[in-house]
């Protein structure tokens, strides 16, 4: 059986292919910018293969053996099947890992971006963590839509059996991660305990801004005690407010009050304030990103995300926080232990 499908002989090219190798090899002698584009498409289908491959293998975790999608004979297809994505993907506009490469590296090797390689308009305005953070997002968006399913229900209409046990797949995933939101405590009896609960939601929300999810949780740690001093009304119940966001004029969700204490002149004073209130801890994380995005004082502090110590920096330059060693606080619980080992220890549990 002959095989003439233009799309294969498009992608034929593997970043593994040795005479492919030998040719980027040739090319990159004389500083071409085709040689520097075609060694960055060629990586980034390297990270795209991979961050698919990751999210493949934690997701073996939800399948059951009985199910089609187990098997030796599958994974061979599943492989094949994310090759193909990633060289298309790739080979098209990609997620902008390119760019990011072909922008850096053509500074610094002086070679002169031509083309489709120049910028205008807003995108020349990106910066380098720009890009990376939009690519970050554009890849993880197509892995988790691989592995979600999204491609196979695309080309399985017509496949009753293998459509119900992709979205019996989906509804379990869903129900263990509910589950694991309804088995939340109100108070955590350890560091170890609030990283390995909260972790698994920091990591859903940090991509959204490009920020380290363990920023996310050693900030909440300040301001909740590692979740030992939540926000509470007078009753006792929980507000869900791991970073302690006040309910200003334009909140418009329930909100408790609470005693805080504020620096004002260099003094710190005790105040009573509104406090917004959640239902789940997962709706504190959501509102955290919303809250930074939707504000324009917080913008810089975004754009500096990839830098835990710059972003808690400008967080607290632009008002977050009124204490003056907010920053420093956060930073700290960051580089700790406490927070490495906890970490590390839900990782590996």
């Amino acid at each position: 059986m002959s095989i003439d499908n233009p799309n294969i002989q498009k992608h034929s090219k593997l970043y593994s292919d040795l005479s492919s190798l030998q040719d980027l090899k040739t090319k990159a002698k004389t500083n071409s910018p085709d040689a520097l584009r075609e060694v960055a498409k060629q990586f980034e289908q390297i990270f795209l293969s991979q961050m698919l491959k990751s999210m493949r293998d934690a997701n073996e975790s939800f399948v059951d053996k009985d199910s089609v999608f187990s098997g030796g004979g599958v994974r061979v297809f599943q492989d094949m099947m994310d090759q193909q994505m990633t060289m298309e993907k790739a080979e098209g506009k990609g997620i902008g890992l390119t760019d990011v490469l072909v922008r850096q590296l053509s500074n610094q090797l002086n070679v002169a971006v031509t083309g489709e390689d120049k910028k205008d308009g807003d995108d020349a305005k990106l910066t380098t963590q720009d890009w990376l953070r939009r690519a970050y997002g554009n890849g993880a968006n197509l892995a988790a839509s691989a592995v979600l399913g999204q491609h196979e229900l695309a080309n399985s209409k017509n496949d009753p059996e293998l459509n119900n046990s992709i979205d019996e797949l989906q509804r379990r995933k869903e129900a263990i991660y509910q589950q694991a939101n309804a088995n939340m405590p109100e108070r955590f009896g350890s560091p170890q305990e609030f990283v390995e609960k909260l972790m698994p939601l920091a990591e859903r929300v940090a991509a959204e801004i490009g920020v380290d999810p363990k920023v996310l949780l050693a900030q909440a740690a300040l301001e909740t005690g590692w979740g030992k001093h939540m926000v509470r009304d007078g009753s006792g119940e929980n507000s869900f407010n791991l970073f302690n966001i006040k309910a200003g004029g334009s909140w418009q969700g329930e909100h408790k009050a609470a005693n805080t204490l504020e620096f004002r002149d260099g003094v710190m004073t005790k105040e009573v304030a509104k406090f917004r209130s959640y239902n789940t801890y997962e709706d504190s994380f959501k509102d955290y990103v919303q809250f930074l995005k939707g504000s324009p004082r917080y913008q810089e502090a975004i754009q500096a995300a990839a830098d835990p110590h710059k972003y808690v920096k400008l967080l607290q330059q632009a008002g977050y926080a009124t204490d003056p060693k907010y920053a420093d606080k956060i930073s700290s619980i960051y580089n700790s232990s406490i927070l490495e080992n906890a970490a590390k220890t839900s990782k590996d549990g």
